[in-house]
């Protein structure tokens, strides 16, 4: 059940997390899914999954998340892959416009000026504070652009070479589930620039710009896409 409509949120409400891939379960018609955040990866005619009232039925891709009280039983051909989230501490605000290009298609035979709407563009901004043990850690943004070396003493010596990633992210409207139901866009993205500095009397902050990114994942056992999707997740008042 939608709890909260009318609530207006404000910065504070906001959350980025990490997403990453756990294990991948199986149904059996018997065992319901334990609470947590999952990706669908196989879907049965009929299917386990909770019916939707669109019409549409749940599909590869879609993003499901078992709450305290649901009762999810998945069929033996029908499959999941756990998401593993982990606050990102470090980030103190994130900015995401949606655009689509304005294509002009007028001709000299037009009178007035006609247009069409062209393809979607999804991309952001990060900002955040640098943290250690966050930002310079190993999968933290710094690697993304530079080598990162830890030392700690004689004890250990660890190199992090620099890499490109698709981070899964997930950027919270509404974290807190006691004023409203959650609500977050889960989506794959690539971070392309970020910048360091500091300055006297302010903390030291970082920002970075990325893209939403349509990316198949592979760990060997299975590959799905993964849209950028809007969640809204209510509470379960009929248990």
């Amino acid at each position: 059940m939608f709890t909260g409509d009318g609530q207006k949120f404000v910065g504070d409400d906001g959350l980025v997390q990490r997403a990453e891939f756990g294990a991948v379960t199986t149904g059996d018609g018997v065992t319901p899914l334990p609470v947590g955040l999952y990706l669908v990866l196989a879907v049965a005619s009929p299917s386990g999954f909770p019916p939707n009232t669109t019409g549409s039925a749940v599909d590869e891709g879609d993003i499901l998340r078992v709450s305290a009280g649901d009762v999810i039983v998945m069929l033996a051909t029908e499959a999941v892959v756990e998401l593993i989230c982990e606050d990102l501490c470090d980030i103190s605000s994130f900015t995401m416009p949606f655009t689509k290009q304005e294509i002009d298609v007028t001709t000299l035979c037009d009178t007035i000026k006609k247009y069409r709407a062209g393809k979607s563009d999804m991309q952001g901004t990060l900002k955040g504070i640098f943290t250690a043990g966050i930002t310079d850690d190993e999968d933290g943004f710094l690697r993304e652009f530079i080598k990162v070396i830890k030392q700690d003493g004689d004890t250990s010596f660890d190199v992090f070479d620099q890499r490109e990633s698709i981070f899964l992210g997930v950027f919270f409207i509404n974290k807190n589930a006691n004023i409203a139901d959650r609500m977050a866009i889960i989506a794959p993205f690539i971070l392309f620039g970020m910048q360091l500095g500091a300055e006297l009397g302010a903390a030291q902050a970082f920002s970075g710009s990325f893209r939403f990114a349509n990316k198949k994942y592979d760990d060997g056992t299975y590959e799905v896409d993964v849209e950028p999707t809007f969640c809204r997740w209510g509470i379960n008042t009929t248990t």
